[in-house]
């Protein structure tokens, strides 16, 4: 049986992207196993995961503190970042 609400599954309205931007594109599906895809500013495209999975003796900020670590080694390595997107996620 199918318990997905259809009214949230619709898709959302077309965004445009500038084909010429000053830095990266970052596009992000957030969670513990986040997703991502980065367009350079020379058009290369790279994705995959990174993993916040708490760890055993980890206090409550380390997941955000990696992911603000991550997002900052991101941003040095591939030239200034000019635009992030993310999903916006509801806990059902």
């Amino acid at each position: 049986m199918n318990n997905i609400d259809p009214t949230l599954c619709k898709p959302g309205p077309a965004l445009a992207i500038p084909t010429q931007t000053l830095g990266a594109i970052l596009a992000l599906d957030l969670g513990t196993t986040t997703g991502w895809a980065m367009r350079g500013h020379d058009g290369l495209i790279t994705s995959g995961t990174a993993s916040f999975r708490p760890r055993r003796f980890d206090g409550g900020g380390m997941r955000y503190l990696r992911f603000v670590n991550w997002l900052t080694e991101l941003d040095q390595l591939a030239g200034p970042i000019a635009t992030i997107w993310f999903e916006e996620a509801y806990r059902m």
